[in-house]
């Protein structure tokens, strides 16, 4: 029978496991009652990759506060270490589901770790710690973050798969042996459970903290090579407890970290995946060192037709940095550059609302989801479009943020690239969309506000009604090498959210464009839609891909995901082909878009047969690009490296 939980947010974790069914009610500090109820999970495979590496996922369907959202994981891949779901003021960890284990069995010596119900998550506050005791270290890492390429053979992640065989109960972080390990709280208790002078094949050690709350935690790390303190004793938070990494380590020198939490002391431990500790290690560090911040207040549940006001408290600017210049996407198309906006949702669901801030030296971002009851609103409400454009692609409301991942674009910006061998590029096309009901009213004139030297930029609208437009242009006649910036304003009265703005960006290069390139996924000129490929670091990998790396579709063929490569080039024919180090499979077949000087084509590929695409026409500068499809793909698909070579002989052009 479904069950009814309820739980109270707490100055430590709530670890619950749920079936399908099961509904929870979690109140919050403020007394309002979020509910969660669990409609179903699954698990796939994406990728095996020889010898023994896989990629999965796993996925959740919730009801939370009525509304419909799915959560998702990805494993083995940078994903792994992911910001956590923050959903009307609740901070979910998404740890696990029991279908993983119907494709990949646990390792027989921590069957424990599985769940005992179909999925297991972590509920805080979200304006809450994870405990109330500020972290410190546990190893050696002045980058706070965590690469998937460190746990041990790439493998080695909270439920990993080993050698893609068992997944792996803990977390592996390869580091030097004889490194130090350090509390990163305070322990009342700590010991070695296991050592090699007792028998066993490792040292094992253990430290246990009972919170004021009744809740105990235990962390563990194994590989240790000594201790450096008395056993059976308290010990603060930045104590060396041991030197690690070198007793039973294999091929990787590495210390092996597990982390459980109890209601009570002596209640049922809930293992749950280390990450989440250091997750909390990396905010406090990075508010020690004064890192940049990207922070709102956590909307909670909205109604569709209300205002709902956002607050950027807990926001900071970054060493050597600025005014910090604050910008809002909303989930639904919507955008701001205010501080403190407000912002209409016409119509029930879930929503992302992402924050960036941008201190003219560092940026920083930040995600919290709302629900939105009631009915679709009859009223038009104005938000700006721009497909072609990657900063203007609408987060996937499932997507979880890879940690630490640097902000490549600030949202809603429209760029440009020109020189004086031709300074005007191609035009770009922003779409006047219609979230509510009825038809928008026509557009007054938009206006344009430049940052530094103006001149440079032409808007014109055109059409009417839900079918108006705005042609945007840059003209980088007479400007030195640099960046030029300047925001578009452009409103329809009597829309809701009216009037709406988008950036421009013109870069004028010092240097001449390129006359070959080859654009790999790590590169500037590439971007693809975010939270849907995934690529792995296995260490034993043949072929590992051009530079070291390759992403993936695995084998999904969603429509409207890709993978784009830009390169900067001159004016010319040019030979395109994918990568000859990328591992595509046999049997794969998809679509190759390409934006070239004449117009778009979209090619068939078979990889395995040939990597040629076709000889192409582009213009001087970045308005061409080749594009990766997912949808109508067969077969896995990789998106790795993009090769572009002057044409040897006269083809006909697409």
């Amino acid at each position: 029978m479904p069950r009814i939980l309820r739980r109270r947010a707490a100055e430590t974790l709530t670890a619950v496991e749920m079936d399908r069914g099961d509904t929870l009610k979690f109140t919050l500090r403020s007394g309002e009652v979020r509910t969660v109820v669990l409609v179903g999970t699954a698990a796939m495979i994406l990728e095996r990759v020889e010898p023994g590496g896989v990629v999965y996922q796993f996925t959740c369907r919730l009801r939370i506060d009525g509304q419909p959202m799915t959560l998702l994981r990805y494993v083995c891949s940078r994903e792994c270490f992911y910001e956590p779901y923050v959903i009307n003021g609740m901070r979910i960890w998404f740890d696990a589901v029991s279908d993983i284990f119907k494709l990949i069995p646990m390792r027989d010596m921590e069957t424990e770790r599985v769940p005992h119900r179909r999925a297991r998550f972590a509920f805080q506050d979200a304006t809450l710690r994870i405990c109330p005791q500020k972290m410190k270290r546990w190893y050696r890492n002045d980058r706070n973050v965590i690469d998937v390429g460190d746990c041990y053979n790439g493998d080695d992640c909270w439920l990993g798969p080993y050698l893609g065989q068992a997944c792996h109960g803990g977390l592996d972080i390869n580091h030097p042996k004889g490194d130090p390990l350090w509390a990163p709280i305070d322990f009342d208790d700590q010991r070695l459970f296991n050592s090699v002078a007792a028998g066993h094949d490792n040292n094992r050690w253990r430290g246990v903290r009972r919170w004021p709350n009744g809740e105990v935690w235990s962390l563990q790390t194994h590989h240790v090579i000594r201790l450096l303190v008395a056993q059976r004793r308290p010990i603060k938070a930045g104590t060396a407890y041991a030197a690690a990494a070198g007793v039973r380590v294999g091929s990787h020198e590495h210390s092996h970290f597990v982390f459980t939490v109890a209601p009570r002391a002596g209640g049922p431990k809930v293992h749950l995946d280390p990450w989440i500790l250091f997750w909390q290690i990396y905010e406090d560090n990075k508010q020690r060192g004064g890192a940049a911040r990207a922070a709102m207040a956590p909307p909670g549940a909205a109604r569709a037709g209300r205002p709902v006001r956002f607050s950027t408290k807990g926001c900071r600017r970054g060493p050597g940095g600025g005014r910090l210049a604050c910008y809002w996407t909303f989930g639904d198309g919507g955008f701001s550059d205010r501080r403190r906006p407000t912002h209409t949702f016409c119509a029930p669901g879930v929503y992302p609302v992402t924050l960036v801030v941008d201190d003219g030296v560092n940026r920083a971002a930040c995600t919290c989801h709302l629900t939105v009851g009631g009915r679709a609103q009859r009223y038009p409400g104005l938000t700006l479009a721009a497909p072609d454009e990657p900063a203007f692609h609408r987060r996937p409301v499932e997507a979880m943020d890879v940690y630490g991942l640097p902000v490549r674009f600030l949202p809603h910006t429209l760029r440009f690239v020109a020189r004086r061998s031709r300074p005007v590029p191609a035009a770009k096309i922003v779409l006047l969309r219609n979230t509510g009901g009825g038809t928008l009213p026509p557009a007054s004139r938009p206006r344009v506000t430049y940052d530094g030297r103006g001149g440079w930029l032409t808007v014109r609208p055109s059409g009417e009604g839900n079918g108006q437009v705005v042609t945007v242009t840059a003209d980088a006649t007479g400007l030195g090498p640099g960046t030029y910036a300047a925001v578009v304003s452009v409103g329809c009265p009597g829309a809701a959210n009216s009037p709406q703005r988008c950036r421009v960006e013109l870069t004028v290069p010092k240097g001449r464009p390129a006359r070959a390139a080859v654009v790999d996924d790590r590169d500037e000129g590439f971007c693809c839609t975010p939270y849907f490929w995934v690529g792995h670091r296995f260490c034993r990998c043949r072929r590992p891909g051009f530079g070291g790396r390759y992403l993936t579709n695995g084998c999904r063929g969603e429509p409207g995901r890709y993978a784009r490569f830009t390169p900067d080039l001159a004016a010319g024919r040019y030979e395109v082909r994918l990568s000859d180090e990328t591992p595509f499979v046999p049997g794969t077949r998809f679509g190759v878009r390409v934006r070239h000087a004449r117009g778009e084509a979209t090619v068939r590929v078979r990889p395995a047969r040939s990597r040629r695409v076709g000889v192409f026409d582009f213009d001087e500068g970045a308005d061409g690009f080749v594009e990766i499809l997912a949808e109508g793909a067969e077969g896995l698909v990789a998106a790795d490296a993009v090769v572009f070579e002057p044409a040897r002989r006269r083809r006909r052009s697409r």
